[in-house]
């Protein structure tokens, strides 16, 4: 089996800068780097993963749970992860929690035995005694997306309050009266958050609130189909419908083109988060924009930083929470309702 050693006879280097070249720790001179990085590959060499470990007390490796990993939102904020981590050299384990807290709950304990550096997570509210285990005992525990109300733990989220707000005030402007919600989890604060903001609109424009108007589901396409088809053949009128994220938006979308319904003439409709679809389906979609990529590159600069840190330093620092701004992206599907005047 090859060793640092025989790369560095090769290579004419010192084992110490064969070391600085592979853990990327110090700084090594661009013709000794390749020239260590080109005996590499010649010789096959290949880290000893267990060895590094024992030695650095790092696995370089960081667990990433995230929500449904089908939808677009969490593929894309999983690649942006990824990317970010090959930079530092860390690789990660990513997890499909599924929005399932007995899943999150079986992988939090997967990437705890494997040791993994730290944990990247899109909590589902629950485990709440398991994860503040982990932050005190030293876990190097991260949130995204969401928040879990009672636990001090560093995030990064969007303000979905403020989001759905312009989402639904944006159509209380272009003349629609009668609007509607589908939503996921309002256990979550990613759900609970969407709604509020929602009714904020609806109280501040003076239209009155109609539960059969308000659907609760899940975050699945699933439930945006069974969901709208529910306020589509209700008793209710309505003008507009506003769908709590990517997925649902799509099960909606669904739904209103197999009733032969027209949007935005029958039923307009503005989703939270974007797509690359969003500008070519028919008629554009208007959504609420996410920094997506941005939550990304953002939480895994944290957690390297919270890694590199000194473990009593980094449970004496007060948690830290980042709040990213969406945009209102104004498109077809949301077009001021006909008859009424600007």
């Amino acid at each position: 089996m090859v060793t640092q050693k025989d790369v560095a006879k090769k290579a004419m280097v010192s084992t110490a800068t064969v070391s600085a070249v592979i853990n990327q720790n110090k700084y090594v001179s661009l013709e000794l780097t390749e020239r260590v990085q080109k005996t590499i590959e010649v010789l096959n060499y290949e880290i000893n993963l267990v060895a590094r470990s024992l030695k650095t007390k790092r696995t370089y490796t960081i667990g990433v749970i995230l929500g449904n990993i089908l939808s677009n939102f969490y593929s894309v904020l999983a690649r942006s992860i990824e990317e970010n981590a090959k930079k530092h050299g860390f690789s990660i384990i990513l997890c499909n929690g599924d929005d399932d807290p007995e899943e999150e709950l079986k992988y939090l304990k997967v990437l705890k035995s494997s040791r993994v550096d730290g944990i990247i997570l899109t909590p589902t509210g629950k485990n709440i005694s398991y994860i503040k285990r982990l932050i005190k005992t030293g876990t190097n525990l991260i949130f995204i997306d969401r928040l879990i109300n009672g636990i001090d733990c560093d995030a990064v989220i969007v303000d979905n309050f403020n989001g759905a707000y312009k989402a639904v005030k944006h159509l209380i402007e272009n003349g629609y009266r009668k609007v509607a919600i589908i939503n996921g989890f309002i256990d979550r604060t990613t759900g609970r958050g969407r709604l509020d903001g929602y009714l904020k609109a609806l109280d501040e424009s003076g239209i009155p609130r109609n539960d059969n108007l308000i659907k609760i589901g899940s975050f699945k396409k699933i439930s945006g189909m069974i969901l709208c088809r529910e306020l589509l053949t209700g008793t209710d009128k309505l003008e507009a419908i506003f769908t709590a994220n990517l997925d649902i938006t799509l099960g909606a979308i669904k739904i209103i083109k197999e009733m032969g319904l027209k949007i935005p003439n029958d039923v307009a409709i503005v989703g939270f988060d974007d797509s690359e679809w969003s500008t070519i389906i028919d008629p554009p979609l208007t959504c609420i924009r996410q920094p997506t990529s941005e939550l990304g590159n953002i939480v895994l600069e944290m957690l390297v930083k919270k890694i590199n840190e000194n473990a009593d330093k980094a449970l004496q620092n007060k948690p830290q929470v980042i709040i990213l701004e969406t945009d209102l992206l104004v498109r077809s599907s949301s077009a001021r309702r006909k008859g009424i005047n600007k």
